[in-house]
């Protein structure tokens, strides 16, 4: 039975992807209608060569992300004088590298989300570092990363809010935005104090993920103490983690800005401007992970948010479509290294 089970799940999920691709590539299709394909392809037209920068960026981003879960997984070394070898597996940049760029396809183009990409990113890594150590340092590296999301959200409906008179759905929409940030935060306090054994109560979901033979309580648990131990990082670590994850937002800001200045329409924008569409961008990445590469639902946000900015919602498509081709680009490059069935060589 649970054999019979599998198949039936995958086309279950096969039926979720085609509907919700179906609905995006629609909403799409009426989103360019709506504001003119000539327009739209004279935007994209006027990036020309300059494609390759917002190509650059978008894979700089890949790697301070990579930069960053490296410093999770990196194993504590041992005391001064000790007569303990230091831990002999590194996580190495290619192979965190090439395991972030397939994660992120695989992300992208099923309506899993992080249920498809971050177990892909364990399993891509377990050649260089140990389940345990896989395992924890993704789930270190995304805490990490949530943080920063959420600072980016918060700070960028600040923005919003200021310069704009915003339509009440986008004026609900921001207040969803702060709610939620909130309830993360509170959530994130709780788990500090309490330090909740959530992993070793689930232990029979993971051993059905990833075999009993390499999942058991004590795995689990060690997971979850490798997991705690980040409060008592030094300082140092922990803001060298902080710092690439907000590198690679700063990235974002400046893949946008770039991208507008080279549009006609736009060439006046501010770092500020390409900050608030950046942030609504990522709120959009947030609410609609379930959606195969967005379709539809980026161009829809961006065109509205750049229209009460000001530029119009022909700009706000454009740089959505430009960002769209980045991730074509970039995921095709990830699906690759998955089809390889392995991270990128050191």
């Amino acid at each position: 039975m649970p054999e019979q089970s599998f198949p039936a799940k995958r086309s279950a999920i096969s039926v979720v992807s085609l509907l919700t691709a179906v609905v995006g590539a629609a909403l799409l299709a009426f989103t360019v209608r709506q504001v003119g394909w000539s327009a739209v392809v004279a935007g994209i037209t006027s990036v020309g060569w300059a494609f390759l920068l917002v190509l650059a960026l978008g894979a700089l981003r890949m790697a301070v992300r990579a930069r960053a879960w490296m410093l999770c997984a990196a194993e504590p070394a041992p005391p001064p004088h000790s007569h303990t070898p230091a831990p002999s597996h590194r996580l190495p940049f290619g192979t965190a590298f090439g395991a972030i760029l397939a994660a992120d396809a695989l992300g992208n183009l099923t309506p899993l989300g992080l249920l498809a990409s971050e177990p892909a990113k364990v399993m891509l890594a377990r050649a260089r570092i140990s389940t345990v150590a896989g395992l924890a340092s993704v789930t270190i590296e995304n805490a990490f990363y949530t943080a920063s999301v959420v600072v980016v959200l918060l700070t960028g409906t600040w923005f919003f809010v200021q310069r704009t008179d915003a339509p009440v759905i986008l004026a609900r929409a921001a207040e969803i935005v702060v709610v939620g940030a909130l309830v993360a935060g509170v959530a994130g306090f709780w788990i500090t104090r309490t330090r909740p054994a959530v992993l070793s109560r689930l232990e029979p979901l993971f051993s059905r993920l990833l075999g009993k033979s390499s999942t058991s309580v004590e795995m689990l648990r060690e997971v979850e103490t490798r997991i705690y131990d980040v409060f008592r990082w030094p300082f140092e670590r922990v803001s060298r983690v902080a710092v690439w994850e907000g590198a690679f937002h700063v990235l974002a800001v400046l893949e946008v800005w770039l991208v507008l200045r080279l549009l006609p329409t736009s060439a006046h924008v501010t770092l500020v401007d390409a900050f608030v569409m950046e942030s609504a961008g990522r709120f959009v990445t947030v609410a609609f992970k379930f959606i195969p590469l967005r379709l539809g639902v980026d161009e829809a946000g961006s065109g509205a948010v750049a229209q009460i900015l000001g530029f119009g919602t022909v700009t706000g498509v454009t740089l959505a479509l430009v960002r769209r081709l980045r991730i074509i680009v970039l995921n095709a490059a990830g699906l690759v290294i998955l089809a390889r069935g392995r991270g990128l060589a050191p």
